[in-house]
């Protein structure tokens, strides 16, 4: 086992850079196991993969209402256009060769903003990335972060973003509407535009070492200089009916039922994934409380 292998994971857990850790730790385990000690590997191996990688949060986290979520879902568990699924491929392997990219002089996004209407991915598919990515998942609740002194809202941003500077993890800003609107709308005395500001200035200067990503069901009414802050956008489209088909037929597929013709059709004019997956779950819920009651005649 290589003394620099062994710095190299060290250093990376004292920065808390969880992805450079993790490719430190395989190194080892693979040395291991190229020496002929194929236990000691797999011990090594089994250790990484159960690994947890969720932090105790600091108190002023806890107070400003970032929140732990298990990442479960994986990116082909997502419906998503051909094009989407190309452009969010490549980004998770921007991440996994982030250290190669930046050696030879590129920068690696880290910004992403997700927008389209309600219900159709958009969060799924941040969770998505923290799978795919290994990382723990954060969601900011924005009404939390909101403060009612001047200037408190922008000292929480500043909050958030040390902290994923600091700690390798998918920060998500659902619905960045509430705090990302048009400058200069007079519905305000100035903090709006202050937050506006802040915001876009932790975009631009801060670096984290996981993913930011944001969400917005009203695209229009972000500020026009804060999209140019993020370094990826992804627009989603309303669902189609085709889509929307085959997605409540996975669904279906989890209860190990096939959906009667007339709620596949139900599913057809949903407006969302979301609106469909609760249509699938209502009926299969409906279905097994029925023969629960049958069974115990009741």
């Amino acid at each position: 086992m290589a003394i620099r292998d062994l710095r190299r994971l060290f250093e990376a857990i004292g920065r808390r850079d969880w992805e450079t850790a993790t490719g430190a730790a395989k190194v080892i385990a693979k040395a291991e196991a190229d020496r002929g000690n194929h236990g000691a590997a797999r011990t090594l191996e089994d250790a990484l993969t159960t690994r947890e990688l969720s932090l105790a949060l600091p108190v002023s986290m806890v107070n400003l209402g970032l929140m732990k979520m298990a990442p479960t879902v994986r990116l082909c568990d997502v419906t998503l256009s051909p094009k989407t699924r190309q452009q969010l491929t490549s980004l998770i392997r921007e991440h996994q060769h982030a250290n190669e990219l930046l050696n030879s002089g590129f920068q690696v996004r880290r910004n992403l903003i997700l927008s389209g209407p309600p219900g159709c991915g958009k969060s799924l598919t941040a969770k998505a990335l923290a799978t795919e990515l290994n990382l723990p998942f954060f969601v900011v609740r924005i009404d939390a972060i909101i403060g009612s002194y001047l200037g408190q809202t922008a000292t929480n941003l500043r909050q958030l973003f040390q902290f994923a500077e600091q700690t390798a993890c998918v920060l998500l800003f659902d619905e960045l509407d509430a705090l990302g609107k048009s400058r200069g709308s007079g519905m305000d005395v100035g903090e709006l535009d202050r937050i506006v500001i802040a915001l876009m200035q932790e975009l631009e200067l801060a670096h984290p070492l996981g993913l930011v990503i944001a969400t917005s069901n009203l695209p229009g009414a972000i500020d026009r200089a804060l999209w140019r802050r993020f370094d990826l956008h992804i627009a989603y489209p309303k669902a189609r009916k085709e889509q929307l088909r085959a997605f409540s037929g996975r669904v279906a597929g989890r209860y190990g039922g096939k959906p009667p013709a007339s709620l596949l059709l139900a599913t057809e004019r949903s407006d969302s994934f979301a609106e469909a997956e609760k249509l699938i779950v209502d009926y299969y819920r409906s279905k097994l409380l029925s023969s629960i009651g049958e069974k115990h005649g009741s």
